[in-house]
């Protein structure tokens, strides 16, 4: 009785497996046409959050009463002491002293710990608004840079003392400039 029961089952499964379905096929969309329908709220929402930082920027510079200029790209600069030596240039190596920190004032890097930073201007290598203030500056000059997540290191931050989204304070002393003996040139063209 068992092995017909079994049998009865097995039998009834497989007509089931076998019958066509009515239903319809879930109708794959493509990613292009996904991320378009997304596209508008996902800049809505990123301008919210630039919207933020800017406001906590802002509000930190009025707090310490420091007289910034806005550059284009939304980077917050103030050059305190300023001289009439060499200005800096595309292409040269900046030789920096500097102390990088959060808002809430929390020191993340300095010279003092890591020694002089070497900066190879006009170069996306590094923070894109360290190196848009620099070139601002000349040789011997003292300044000041708040850089918004997306010209410092953006959403992730630096995996190490940089949180995610955080906005960078940078107070740089530019002590020497120079050109490098030969062109430097990295993985898959890039400089």
């Amino acid at each position: 009785m068992s092995f017909r029961f079994n049998y009865f089952i097995v039998l009834f499964a497989f007509a089931i497996a076998c019958t066509n379905k009515t239903e319809e096929k879930e109708k794959i969309v493509p990613y292009s046409v996904e991320k378009k329908k997304h596209r508008q709220e996902l800049l809505d929402w990123n301008k919210d959050f630039t919207k933020i930082d800017y406001v906590l920027i802002e509000k930190f510079v009025e707090r310490r009463k420091w007289d910034m200029q806005i550059s284009e790209t939304g980077l917050f600069w103030q050059i305190y002491f300023r001289t009439e030596a060499e200005k800096a240039e595309y292409n040269m190596i900046a030789v920096l002293a500097y102390k990088t920190s959060l808002l809430d004032g929390s020191l993340v890097y300095s010279s003092d710990e890591f020694g002089l930073r070497e900066l190879h201007l006009g170069h996306e290598i590094d923070e894109t608004g360290l190196n848009e203030g620099v070139l601002k500056m000349r040789k011997g000059e003292k300044a000041r840079f708040i850089a918004p997540p997306y010209l410092a290191y953006g959403v992730p931050g630096d995996g190490y003392r940089i949180p995610y989204s955080s906005s960078l304070v940078y107070e740089v002393e530019l002590v020497d400039l120079y050109y490098p003996e030969n062109e430097v040139v990295l993985e898959d063209g890039w400089y």
